[in-house]
């Protein structure tokens, strides 16, 4: 019966990863593999953030508990750099943040002379630094090879407050009641390489020739060939920019103005400066790809270590100037020095785009994880949901608003910790 069920999780997982392959559509004469997309921007806001987390520490003499629901605000400062150009996709970034948090959870500490049980009230400052690189290289059209890594450190020095019980060897127990102040410094490394066959293409050009086409040449039809053009175009102004001295939508929207009178015979858009200022959406793309091979992740807290190796289908679809849907399902065998697990990860959802300052996404993200100790000693498949939303707004052109928030659901704690993830930023831009 174990076998059977570690069958019917691989059977699912397979129906997941191949299901959105019929449905994929492809841009007319195969020209989304043509596109490029290059952006670099200079980040600095707020942020505030809600999540729920754990940490767990077991050893032969002692055991430690605790977990707990956290606010934070602060102020970010970040880098970033998207490149997609025909034959590699990278991105980069780098960022610092710093803040004060607040939470409130539950602690045990458990010693063979002693076991505390407390609930726990937290403030402190967090200072957090980040690095990720992503890198997938096309040695022809569709197959790659694939890079990334992600290091992050943070620090947080706060006042502890627990209230409970204390039970000693004897069982005997009393009040506990202390207030104490602590630093904490967590390190984290997540890397991963290897192979992959497919291409998720950047539409923001051709969404951006679409959307301003259909507004300021209402009258007239234009072929896909003509709007890839325009996109062409679009997308040649926008890459001679820099993000630290700036650029000039003025001096764009009339070089662009240029190209349509003398590609098309057509006057320049007249008052388009503020659309085109508004054209700064967050990447859009379409495609199939599909890519698999090792990883590993390192804390300096447990789990500290864990290797394994992945598998991960998507699918993104160009429905309209106004839609995208978003289609992925990932793989993972996981080992540790403790326990083996293997995790699906899927994921649906759809992006709307109602006017071009104004994004909204919405899905669900369905994770089902199983404990391994062999094929003959497999683990209940636990059933996890993830339903979330988000929303992006250009206020104008420099300032951003981004907001997500998802609510985990799990029957218990062993692969997800139920509860809300809520984060919220608003921001300056320089591209």
């Amino acid at each position: 019966m174990k076998s059977l069920r570690i069958i019917r999780f691989f059977l699912l997982a397979g129906i997941w990863l191949f299901a959105g392959i019929p449905v994929t559509a492809q841009l007319k004469n195969n020209s989304a593999k043509s596109f490029s997309f290059v952006r670099k921007e200079l980040n600095s806001g707020l942020v505030f953030s809600v999540t729920s987390d754990r940490e767990e520490l077991r050893t032969n003499k002692s055991f430690n508990y605790e977990e707990w629901l956290t606010g934070a605000a602060g102020y970010r400062w970040e880098n970033r750099s998207q490149i997609y150009l025909p034959f590699r996709h990278e991105e980069w970034n780098y960022l610092f943040e710093a803040g004060p948090f607040f939470g409130k959870g539950e602690l045990i500490d458990s010693f063979s002379s002693k076991v505390i049980d407390a609930e726990t009230k937290l403030a402190g400052l967090r200072g957090l630094a980040r690095a990720a690189y992503s890198s997938r290289f096309y040695f022809d059209d569709k197959n790659y090879t694939i890079v990334h890594t992600n290091v992050w450190a943070q620090y947080d020095l706060f006042r502890q407050n627990a209230e409970g019980t204390l039970m000693d060897s004897n069982r005997v127990t009393t009040p506990y009641d202390v207030r104490s102040e602590h630093s904490d410094f967590r390190v984290g490394i997540q890397a991963r390489a290897g192979w992959g066959i497919g291409r998720l293409s950047p539409v923001n050009h051709f969404a951006t020739a679409s959307l301003l086409l259909e507004k300021y040449y209402p009258g007239r039809l234009f072929s896909e060939v003509e709007v890839v053009e325009v996109a062409r175009e679009i997308g040649r102004i926008k890459h001679l920019r820099d993000a630290r001295s700036g650029h000039s939508a003025e001096k764009e929207l009339e070089a662009l103005g240029e190209f349509l009178r003398k590609r098309f015979l057509l006057e320049p858009p007249a008052s388009a400066l503020h659309d085109w200022e508004l054209t700064e959406f967050r990447p859009r793309f379409h495609g199939t790809r599909f890519e698999f091979g090792p990883f590993f992740n390192y804390l300096n807290i447990e789990p500290d270590f864990v290797y394994g190796g992945y598998a991960k289908f998507e699918n993104q679809k160009y429905c309209s100037s106004k839609w995208n849907r978003n289609l992925s399902a990932g793989i993972s065998y996981n080992g540790y020095k403790k326990q083996d697990w293997i995790l699906l990860e899927t994921m649906l959802g759809w992006n709307w785009f109602p006017n071009l300052k104004t994004e909204y996404g919405f899905g669900v993200k369905y994770i089902p994880g199983m404990e391994v100790d062999g094929l003959d000693d497999l683990g209940k498949v636990r059933h996890n949901i993830v339903p979330y939303l988000e929303y992006f707004k250009q206020v104008n052109s420099k300032c951003r608003i981004e907001t997500a928030l998802a609510w985990r659901i799990a029957p218990n704690d062993q692969f997800m910790l139920p509860g809300p993830e809520v984060s919220l930023s608003v921001y300056r831009s320089r591209y």
